[in-house]
């Protein structure tokens, strides 16, 4: 959204705005904002079918409308200045006719300045209006989240307090038309939630591995062109340093659309693919045949250049090999005993295990394979994160005040300590150990820091302010051989809720959970990337939680050692008398 349409009024407004402005800076040129140009406009229908057949795509993106079309009316005669603003609003969700209805609400020398691509601002459905003097009025909403035009969604901070858009009139032929009003457009949760789709695009890291960046598109028969127009384009402006697509420089779409054909999306590209080698467009294959399985419908997909079809494929979900679906179980620490807990009882961990619970930890990373883990533990002067195999103990960090460690699926073990906030300790057994400079927090110390599964990601879980949490996230950087070698400076707040931060953890590669304290108990909260947060539920006196690899894994332990498992909409009780739940990573 463009700077005017942040006028805060209190100081966690100005926090909205700080987040709007970091969504802001995935924005791309060139084809990517062709093809979204009439993407962002088209989200005020009433109800979209959530299946059916998929009709051939559109040969001009222009004509990209809902399925259920929604065709608002111009300005009534003699409408006042709240009800040009509020049928302004509403028909700046139709961009048939490049904002035809919507631009009749604006003066004529505005009508070409109002930009109605610059993104999406989504909120709770509460738009109060004000007069503030007899040419201006002011739109009161609470925001959620905005998107910017590359389709990325920022989740803006909670709260009652409302963000302030500013609109000014003026009189042509004697009917009130707007002169200045924020670019963009403005819809309620309910209408963006019913006509946006999440896809997750698939971009390479410099070995070669997919990684998941979600995006937010226009639901209808031009998802797959965006799909492919956002691979054109690149990754964020936030992952730049850490991934890349193959596509080679100058490769475009050769037409306005991917058409879609009895479940096969057909791709023209210009002549510039050709310029790669068959490696090359091996992983271009691979990208869109991850990224075109979030399209419903779409099975498999042509290539073509010139009007010859040079490859296709089936799509896919890839495999990322970020967890072992057979070790996926619920592993703790009970009774001395530290295993699989199964029927209220613990069946001991074969080999590792053992030698874990002999030098009494307090937090546990396991390996994927069971067969080590990261441990942090009493040590003589308070505590040390070690690595722990069948067969050897060594501890890596023995600095004042080390957090609970992860491990990574490359078996590289980051270990954070507030002694020392500015900097990681990375180090795979064996190897030279490593430092890799944290993300600039702005002097606030990180209450927990987990690495993801795939080992793509740094989750740091902040305290926002007296009643707010905040996850940031941030991309990490490795070589050709998986080695990390950086974590990149910028941050992206994936998760807001209300309450003090008690834990955080991955679900999996694309989920955080995180426990925040409230007054009334300790809240859940699943925090998808790229999407709004989902209220869990809470737990009393939870003080750790673990992402399990699963929705139906995540696990919660209060203070007494009872253990709980989501049931429903709420949580049940597991088993009692356990000091610790070991984490997968």
């Amino acid at each position: 959204m463009s700077e005017r349409m942040q006028e805060p009024e209190t100081r966690r407004a100005a926090a909205r705005g700080r987040a709007a402005e970091r969504g802001r800076r995935g924005i791309r040129t060139g084809l990517l904002a062709a093809v979204l140009a009439a993407a962002f406009a088209l989200t005020a229908c009433q109800a979209v079918p959530g299946s059916g057949p998929v009709q051939e795509g559109l040969q001009d993106l222009n004509q990209g409308e809902q399925p259920v079309q929604f065709n608002p009316g111009g300005p009534t005669k003699n409408a006042n200045q709240e009800q040009i603003v509020r049928g302004f609003i509403g028909a700046a969700l139709s961009s048939v006719n490049d904002y035809q209805v919507a631009r009749e609400f604006l003066t004529p020398d505005y009508a070409g300045t109002w930009d109605p691509d610059d993104g999406v601002y989504v909120d709770e459905g509460t738009q109060s209006y004000k007069q503030a003097s007899e040419r201006v009025g002011e739109l009161s909403v609470s925001g959620l989240a905005t998107v910017d035009r590359s389709g990325v969604l920022t989740p803006l901070q909670p709260g009652p307090a409302a963000t302030t858009m500013r609109f000014e009139f003026e009189q042509v032929d004697g009917q009130w038309r707007i002169s200045s009003a924020p670019n963009g457009v403005i819809i309620d949760h309910s209408r963006f939630s019913a006509v946006r789709t999440k896809v997750q695009l698939y971009f390479l890291t410099p070995d070669n591995r997919l990684v998941a960046e979600p995006r937010w598109y226009l639901t209808g028969s031009t998802l797959s062109t965006q799909v492919l127009g956002g691979l054109l384009a690149g990754p964020s402006e936030v992952d730049a340093k850490a991934m890349r697509t193959a596509f080679p420089s100058g490769t475009t779409l050769s037409s306005n659309a991917v058409p879609v054909n009895g479940g096969t999306a057909r791709i023209e590209f210009s002549p510039d693919l050709l310029t790669s080698n068959a490696a090359t467009r091996d992983l271009v294959r691979q990208q869109i045949a991850a990224s075109l399985q979030s399209v419903p419908g779409v099975t498999d997909f042509e290539v073509s250049v010139n009007g010859s079809v040079v490859d296709s494929d089936s799509v896919l979900v890839p495999d990322n090999h970020t967890r072992n679906t057979e070790n996926l179980v619920t592993t703790v620490l009970r009774k001395g005993k530290l295993g699989e807990l199964s029927g209220g009882e613990v069946e001991p961990l074969p080999g590792v295990g053992s030698r874990i619970a002999r030098i009494h930890p307090n937090a546990v990373a396991l390996a994927a394979d069971r067969e080590s883990a990261a441990v942090r533990h009493a040590d003589s002067d308070g505590s040390a994160v070690s690595w722990v195999s069948e067969k050897d103990i060594v501890k890596l960090d023995l600095r004042k005040g080390v957090y609970e460690p992860s491990l990574d699926r490359f078996g590289y073990v980051w270990s954070y300590a507030s002694s020392e906030p500015r900097r990681i300790l990375v180090q795979q057994p064996g190897s030279e150990l490593s430092w890799l400079k944290m993300p600039d927090l702005a002097g606030r110390l990180p209450l927990a820091v987990r690495v993801s599964p795939g080992g793509n990601r740094i989750a740091m879980l902040m305290k926002e302010d007296s009643d707010t949490t905040v996850v940031l996230v941030a991309a990490i950087v490795r070589d050709e051989d998986s080695r990390p070698t950086a974590i990149v400076n910028a941050t992206v707040e994936q998760l807001i809720t209300l309450g003090q931060p008690v834990d955080l953890d991955w679900v999996d590669e694309t989920r955080l959970v995180a426990l925040s304290r409230l007054e009334t108990g300790v809240k859940v909260t699943v925090g998808p990337l790229g999407d709004l947060p989902i209220d869990a539920g809470s737990v009393a006196n939870a003080i750790a939680v673990s992402g399990g690899g699963s929705r139906t894994l995540i696990r919660v332990l209060d203070r007494s050692g009872r253990l709980y498992a989501p049931q429903g909409s709420g949580w049940q009780w597991q088993s009692d008398e356990v000091k610790l739940i070991v984490r997968t990573g």
